[in-house]
């Protein structure tokens, strides 16, 4: 049918039907596009494009169109096209810290059993921009995680008006580029990076599943679906949640009843351990009954292997109260439970997925028969399967709290000396940014060197890294750890 009124139509006198006259106007205006994922971008513009007509003059067909914009609208906010993948979109620079994976496979539930109803906490005050503003002078980068899509999204400390400490959302959609402030938290604390969450009211880390729904946790847990603008209360059984992962459909939480700032005489830690998920997006969560968890620890933190997730202690050691030692390696989903030992290990260890190796496992124990003096390197190439210990002298002597390594593969290994979570209080150890190319045999020391000593990395898929030592910038890797350049989070 051609475009013209529908009074013009023989016969149709007074008998217009308006809401045919809407539908008939409608298709009219349809425009053909060719289908695909490639041309998505052109469909939403044209889904925007505004209409170049007079405003409906009947009720009825005012109706019709309200219906039809809501269902568009439902259309583009519950698509289920496939979502890039930041573990394997390496070409796109997509980046996540420990976080890796977006995607469309869905994951099985582990056995859980549900949590009783809780009382939802009353979320915590804070303050949305309204336009596009400058991150604070005063942000210290605690976390980073990325959404997807070259959005990346930092948690960090900051000094409110008043000179009161309060905690800062700042985000990038420009793959750090550029960054902008988003959401201040006014009645919420950020300690340094790497810290476990011991007092009221603090945020530790921040992760997102998706450009639009993400988490920030700590002792208050509270999750978005608005990419940050607005935030509302997760239910965890009122617990503090140590460490927070996503694969895109699922959230696995390391969780503790409660959580100390120990010394070297207490060394008390979190206690009563207790790992969760639930469905990214979910405001309940549900616990993980996985055999071999300890009930508790100095600190403790999960680790994903695509849709795979792990749950890592780190443990008082009896003989040696000033150093931490690893736990047991907890599988939490499939089937759930503690690994066994590995030869070559005296005791557990800390692993982390290789970003750019799927089903590739890499983290670290003290060897054998020299526990207090060497670290060995072991590493899993069939998802935990077995296991190989290599010797890695050129990561010194385990010390307190532990050393923290990530792995874009079974041979690109960065290590930060010192810089494994931790509840201890006082000065923090210092630290060194160590990287392998040959799975541990040897180290080179390629930190930045400049501005203060990195507390934290994460390999990211491809062959990129990052680092973070906090203040208003943070370190990238393009060649696996070799070397890395600063990259400022204002200018």
């Amino acid at each position: 049918m051609s475009r013209r009124d529908l009074t013009d139509l023989p016969g149709a006198g007074d008998q217009r039907d308006p809401v045919e006259e809407f539908f008939a106007r409608e298709r009219a205006d349809v425009r053909d596009l060719q289908a695909g994922h490639d041309h998505w971008e052109g469909i939403v513009r044209e889904a925007r494009r505004p209409a170049r007509r007079s405003w409906l003059p009947y009720a009825a067909a005012a109706a019709v169109a309200a219906v039809v914009a809501a269902g568009a609208w439902a259309g583009l906010v519950h698509r289920t096209d496939d979502r890039t993948s930041p573990a394997t979109a390496s070409s796109q620079r997509s980046v996540e810290t420990v976080t890796r994976t977006v995607t469309t496979t869905p994951t099985p539930l582990p056995s859980t059993s549900s949590l009783p109803a809780q009382a939802t906490t009353p979320t915590p005050a804070v303050s949305t921009a309204t336009g596009p503003l400058p991150v604070a002078q005063s942000f210290g980068l605690v976390s980073m995680t990325n959404a997807g899509g070259n959005v990346l999204y930092a948690l960090g400390s900051a000094t409110c008006p008043g000179g009161k400490p309060c905690t800062q959302v700042v985000t990038s959609r420009d793959d750090g580029r550029t960054w902008v402030a988003l959401s201040t938290f006014t009645t919420l604390t950020t300690p340094a990076a790497g810290s476990t969450p011991t007092g009221a009211h603090q945020l530790v880390g921040i992760r997102f599943a998706s450009p639009d729904v993400g988490y920030v946790f700590g002792s208050t847990t509270l999750r978005t679906l608005d990419g940050g603008r607005s935030w509302q209360p997760v239910d965890v059984d009122r617990r503090v949640v140590l460490s927070l992962e996503t694969d895109g459909d699922w959230v696995w939480m390391a969780t503790a009843r409660s959580c100390t700032a120990s010394d070297t005489s207490t060394r008390t830690g979190c206690t009563d351990l207790q790992p969760l998920t639930g469905k990214a997006g979910d405001t309940s969560t549900t616990p993980v009954r996985a055999n071999g968890t300890p009930t508790s620890a100095l600190a403790a933190w999960i680790t994903m292997d695509g849709h795979d997730a792990y749950l890592n202690t780190s443990l008082s050691d009896p003989a040696r109260p000033d150093v931490a030692r690893p736990g047991p390696l907890v599988r939490l989903s499939g089937p759930a439970g503690a690994l066994g030992a590995v030869d070559g290990c005296d005791g557990g260890m800390w692993a982390s997925g290789a970003a750019a190796a799927r089903g590739t496992l890499v983290g670290l124990c003290p060897t054998k028969g020299k526990p207090a003096d060497e670290w060995s390197v072991v590493t899993s190439t069939d998802r935990g399967m077995t296991w190989t210990a290599t010797p890695s002298p050129g990561l010194g002597r385990p010390t307190a709290p532990g050393t923290w390594l990530t792995a874009t593969d079974a041979d690109h290994l960065v290590a930060v000396t010192g810089g494994a979570p931790s509840s201890t209080s006082g000065t923090p150890a210092p630290t060194a940014l160590l990287a392998s190319s040959d799975g541990g045999r040897t180290w080179g020391d390629t930190g930045p060197g400049r501005g203060g000593a990195p507390v934290w990395a994460g390999a990211a898929g491809g062959s990129l890294v990052y680092a973070v030592e906090g203040g208003l910038a943070y370190w990238q890797s393009t060649d696996a750890g070799q070397h890395f350049a600063r990259v400022p989070m204002r200018r």
